[in-house]
């Protein structure tokens, strides 16, 4: 006999469920056992895809902005 829909439903969420119990339970282990120096190469190695965002109090603010947009127009 075929399962109904609902029934189909639960048993893929159930299903679902699991997997992802499975996954969350080695990622959870994975991360006690790291150590500083790994998980400082991971963040070195990440660094690559996203810089460093600007720091803020490097003398770039509104007032140098508009002085630069200010001297454009002249």
């Amino acid at each position: 006999m075929n399962p109904t829909p609902l029934e189909l439903k639960g048993k893929l969420r159930a299903e679902y469920h699991a997997r992802w119990e499975a996954v969350e339970t080695f990622k959870a282990h994975e991360l006690a056992a790291m150590t500083e120096e790994r998980a400082r190469k991971i963040i070195q190695s990440l660094e690559l895809f996203a810089p460093v965002p600007p720091d803020p109090f490097n003398g770039m603010g509104l007032v140098e902005q508009q002085a630069i947009f200010h001297r454009r127009k002249a």
